[in-house]
């Protein structure tokens, strides 16, 4: 044979070999991940990774466990077991604190008392992940609770309003993202979904956050101290002395609250009209009187021209929650209540307690743009 007739056909054969070794790695990486992999029955091209596309569920929860932002589920953002590391983020006062670091050093760090158990007074953080961690039901977090379990997926970065796809105030089992022995035991009452109640353990007294970030109980918060990024420690830090006293820091609390003082009249909300329901952290109670008042404009679809004030836009939606008010108006409920037309300026007297949802009347959301600023005030 000529030598080069027998070098061509060693080169088909390693480009054979080469190709045959590739295909079988791609194989492996796409076969590995589904082994240990969460929300493996959302990855429909069986990749490993898991696009917007693919993703079943609200948007806020595909952001909630995209944790890099590259917009695909992928390695540990997908790997049972796997912990989204702790980071800087900057307080938003609008909304309880959510905790992330998951690991032996995140329980280390709240564990102050030493007593191997974090308690609700040691947890200042969003309530509906310690619901989700605390299995037993006693309002304490052992350490293999703190953990999880690799076999029992609780999903604790979604929140109710995250999973709630269809905003009808319930989770149903297609809604529900983690594994199946959890959404029974979550499930109380056995209706095969999950009432607010139930997902975020009802209502409860809110904790004192200035005690909860003051670990060392001197009264003040120091740099060290601090759970988000150095940028919001200087926003709160309104003397500039290098820490934050317990006036600095009330305000923030005051929002999350919604009370009130001669700084901060209402707590004021801004409303993106794509979101849908919106949880505004605000519980009222029954008999209570509550004012809103609203302003900005939304777009309530592809057309530029198809927009709305706090009022509405004029026209109709016969499937929006409110089918005979103005398209795009400002509307609110309480937890599953019905829901009441606010407008531009509404005051109203709650007809029951519990937290304070806002939203504009529409029926379909994605292609919204926008945002109303509402204010409320007691």
């Amino acid at each position: 044979m000529r030598p080069h007739a027998l070098a061509a056909l060693i080169g088909l054969g390693l480009a054979a070999v080469t190709v045959t070794t590739m295909a079988k790695a791609a194989q492996s990486n796409r076969s590995q991940p589904r082994t240990n992999m969460r929300f493996v029955e959302m990855d429909r091209n069986g990749d490993g990774a898991i696009t917007r596309a693919e993703w079943r569920g609200s948007a806020r929860s595909f952001r909630a466990h995209d944790w890099n932002g590259d917009g695909t589920l992928s390695g540990d953002e997908v790997r049972i077991g796997a912990s989204r590391e702790s980071t800087q983020d900057d307080y938003d006062p609008n909304r309880p604190p959510e905790f992330r670091n998951w690991t032996e050093s995140g329980f280390a760090n709240l564990d102050r008392n030493r007593d191997g158990r974090i308690s609700r007074a040691e947890w200042y953080y969003d309530r509906e992940a310690f619901v989700r961690a605390d299995r037993n039901r006693d309002n304490l977090l052992t350490k293999p609770e703190f953990l999880g379990n690799e076999a029992v997926d609780d999903d604790r970065e979604d929140r109710f309003e995250f999973l709630d796809a269809n905003n009808n105030g319930r989770i149903e089992r297609s809604e529900w993202h983690g594994s199946g022995d959890t959404f029974e035991w979550m499930d109380r009452n056995n209706d095969g979904s999950l009432s607010r109640a139930e997902a975020t353990g009802g209502e409860v007294a809110e904790q004192d956050l200035f005690a909860g970030v003051d670990a060392n109980n001197d009264n003040r918060i120091t740099t060290d101290e601090w759970q988000w990024s150095r940028q919001s420690f200087v926003k709160h830090d309104r003397n500039r002395d290098g820490e934050l006293s317990r006036r600095e820091i009330t305000n923030a609390e005051l929002r999350a609250s919604g009370a009130g003082d001669a700084e901060l009249p209402g707590r004021t909300i801004e409303l993106d009209a794509a979101r849908g329901w919106m949880n505004t952290g605000f519980d009222v109670r029954a008999g209570e009187t509550i004012t809103f008042e609203a302003k900005g404009t939304v777009q309530l679809s592809n057309n530029s021209a198809d927009t709305a004030d706090p009022a509405g836009s004029g026209r109709r939606v016969q499937s929006a929650p409110l089918p005979n008010a103005s398209a795009g108006a400002l509307i609110a409920r309480i937890d599953d209540s019905p829901a009441i037309l606010v407008g531009r300026r509404q005051t109203i007297t709650a007809s029951r307690s519990g937290r304070l949802y806002l939203s504009v009347n529409d029926d379909h959301f994605a292609d919204n743009l926008g945002h109303f600023i509402v204010v409320i005030a007691r």
